[in-house]
């Protein structure tokens, strides 16, 4: 740098004045802030508020919009816990912050950049105090070059170069082999037909254009008797349990395995599908038939076999090398974790097949596609692939069930497992939550307990 461009620079610096965008509760915060100006309290213009009811209605999208946008520090404040008007709205606000901190910690994001208090409205003092030093760390901090510069990149994205490949039946079974089906399964699945215990099963058959099986579902005995082996496939056949023409089918069997049985305890919390209506056909994860049973007596043959887990470094069945990848990108430093998924998102080209194969993403209309009102670029550019990863890998907190199915049909190859493991360790350590490990427990995201953490919040 030369010394001109060091004395522009330090110029800059000196006539930054930080842009602030505070989310408020209208009944404790916002009143607070009226408080003080009621009262002739002085402090930094920076802050622009926005009111909203509750801090409970406070969607991660706005304070992410208001970063894209070009705001260089976010404040969140509400009532005290136990002073809600809605009685539980920031219990739950407190659970999901704490989610989102984590989560944006894992992308290496600045959180000095993003304040929570809690504020009265009968604490001007607070709310001046809170304003004053918030503004005070921005203006150290100056500008957020880092995001604005990805905010900023509007460029569509060239066609990546390959990545990781989904993993093949072949892959897994060695080149050539087709797996073949326990017969003990076929039989099991001919007789639910004719006892008229389902009108449809979902399994693998043989693709034979690609050489490998591929997930199908199917209405009679026959087309059942040519299912292959799950050995080695990562697609997770729940996402069935989603489509309006299976549905229409009920009840159903599937060919399940330890992760299609999690994702459907998921399904059972959110009121999705009732046990009543499938036959588990389970699985190990060779393929060996362990019973035609019912989603209860599933998930307890598959907990029985799980000995030691969760634990707390390892709270969902990801594989080891998903927390070996999280753990090494945590020693890095935050600018460095920052870096490289802005790299990683550069390559995604917004195909949504991380969307499409997983269990989980059963919203009839994404956030991505809704216009009225657009939150984020619909392009494959800066913005819309950091807000795309970030509002899907928080959607899936406290549900995703690493199954790795969004990471085999990555054509880009990005690693989004790891957000996905990073979440499910968030959820477990700070609230003691294994996704699918109870179909009778309430999400969450929708639960709250008044002993949850807050030592994030001022």
């Amino acid at each position: 740098m030369t010394a001109v461009e060091t004395t522009q620079s330090a110029q800059a610096a000196a006539a930054f004045e930080p842009k602030i965008v505070a989310f408020v509760c209208k009944w404790c915060t916002y009143a607070g802030a009226d408080l003080a100006g009621t009262s002739r309290m002085v402090y930094a213009p920076n802050v622009r508020p926005l009111m909203l009811p509750c801090t409970g209605r406070i969607d991660i999208a706005f304070p992410l919009r208001a970063f894209l946008q070009g705001a260089d520090g976010v404040l969140i404040s509400g009532c005290h816990p136990g002073d809600c008007h809605y009685t539980a709205g920031n219990f739950r606000a407190r659970r999901r912050w704490a989610l989102l901190r984590d989560l944006l910690d894992a992308l290496g994001f600045d959180l000095r950049r993003l304040e929570m208090a809690w504020i009265s409205a009968a604490e001007g003092n607070k709310w001046v105090r809170t304003v004053e030093n918030f503004t005070a760390r921005i203006r150290s901090l100056g500008p957020y070059e880092s995001l604005r510069r990805v905010a900023g990149d509007r460029a569509p994205r060239p066609v990546p170069e390959a990545g990781s490949p989904p993993m093949t039946a072949a892959a897994a079974v060695g080149a050539g082999e087709v797996p073949a089906a326990d017969p003990a399964m076929i039989s099991a699945i001919a007789s639910a037909f004719e006892n008229g215990k389902i009108k449809a099963a979902i399994g693998w058959i043989q693709n034979w254009t690609v050489c490998r099986p591929r997930p199908t579902w199917v209405t009679s005995a026959a087309e059942a008797a040519k299912f292959v082996s799950p050995r080695g496939q990562a697609c997770n056949l729940a996402r069935f349990l989603k489509n309006a023409a299976v549905r229409s089918l009920l009840p159903v069997g599937i060919v399940a395995r330890r992760s299609e049985v999690a994702a459907i305890n998921v399904l059972r919390q959110e009121k999705q599908i009732e046990p009543q209506s499938l036959v588990i056909f389970l699985v190990d994860d060779d393929g060996r038939f362990l019973g035609a049973m019912d989603p209860d007596a599933a998930w307890k043959t598959v907990a029985a076999a799980e000995q030691g887990r969760p634990s707390d470094d390892r709270p969902v069945p990801f594989d080891a090398s998903v927390y070996e990848a999280l753990d090494a990108l945590m020693r890095k430093a935050p600018e460095e974790r920052w870096a490289f998924w802005v790299e990683q998102f550069s390559r995604c080209i917004r195909c949504y097949a991380c969307r499409g194969s997983c269990p989980m993403c059963n919203c009839e209309q994404c956030f991505a596609e809704r216009n009225q009102p657009q939150w984020f670029p619909t392009a494959a550019d800066g913005p819309g692939n950091l807000a795309w990863h970030i509002v899907r890998a928080f959607h899936l907190a406290g549900r995703c069930i690493g199954c790795g199915a969004c990471q085999a049909a990555c054509p880009a190859g990005i690693p989004i497992n790891i957000l996905g493991a990073a979440m499910a360790r968030s959820a477990f350590r700070n609230f003691g939550h294994v996704a699918g490990a109870d179909p009778s427990a309430v999400p969450l995201q929708a639960d709250y307990r008044p002993q949850d953490r807050d030592d994030f919040i001022v």
